[in-house]
């Protein structure tokens, strides 16, 4: 998808000039309508205040669906991108980035009906952890931690889950951790009897 819009902006071709619409009350800038790739559809609608962008609605491959959502901040840094990944004009994930413009946080609707009931929390721009709201009370109750796969020849970046922590009693904080060893099997199972943090060995299933 980055590669689309970096093609789409950088065509040796420019672009035709966007199409402004103003309020008619204020006369104040509310949206500008772009051509990109020049084909005579619309493909992209910049959201206005004035002179500052709120937000961009990209629909690349014009298909009459949204699949990408670029929202700014009051600065006009980027400060978050909503995703269709079923490219139908749904919004069902949401990428935050630091100053940077590097991924900090994914937010997922895993059901696509509005309530995004997975976190994923990245370093570096890499997988590090995610929590999820498996019975959608609106908190989270299942923890993953992750580790980075190396790349092989041919093959992207994957990631392993190293542990995976349960909140059994509706306390809203991990209380029971299973630890995975090598090829994803249980090492050990933990709990934190005391609810401070600090979790001890049980008996291994």
């Amino acid at each position: 998808m980055c590669a689309a819009l970096l093609a789409a902006s950088c065509s040796s071709s420019p672009a035709k000039a966007p199409l402004p619409h103003y309020d008619a009350e204020t006369g104040q800038l509310r949206t500008l309508e772009t051509d990109a790739n020049e084909n005579g559809r619309i493909d992209t609608v910049s959201y206005m205040d004035g002179a500052r962008i709120v937000r961009i609605e990209l629909d690349q491959d014009e298909n009459g669906h949204v699949e990408r959502w670029d929202f700014y901040d009051a600065a006009g840094q980027l400060e978050k991108v909503g995703l269709s990944r079923s490219n139908d004009g749904v919004m069902d994930a949401v990428a935050f980035y630091d100053p940077a413009g590097v991924l900090k946080r994914m937010e997922i609707s895993t059901a696509r009906d509005g309530r995004f009931d997975r976190a994923e929390l990245y370093e570096h721009g890499r997988l590090s952890s995610s929590a999820d709201d498996t019975n959608r009370d609106g908190r989270p109750d299942k923890w993953d931690s992750y580790r980075v796969v190396p790349a092989s020849a041919g093959q992207p970046v994957d990631y392993t889950i190293t542990a995976t922590s349960f909140d059994d009693s509706g306390s809203g904080r991990p209380e029971r951790r299973f630890v995975y060893g090598n090829g994803g099997a249980i090492a050990r199972v933990e709990i934190d009897p005391e609810g401070d943090g600090l979790f001890v060995s049980i008996k291994k299933p």
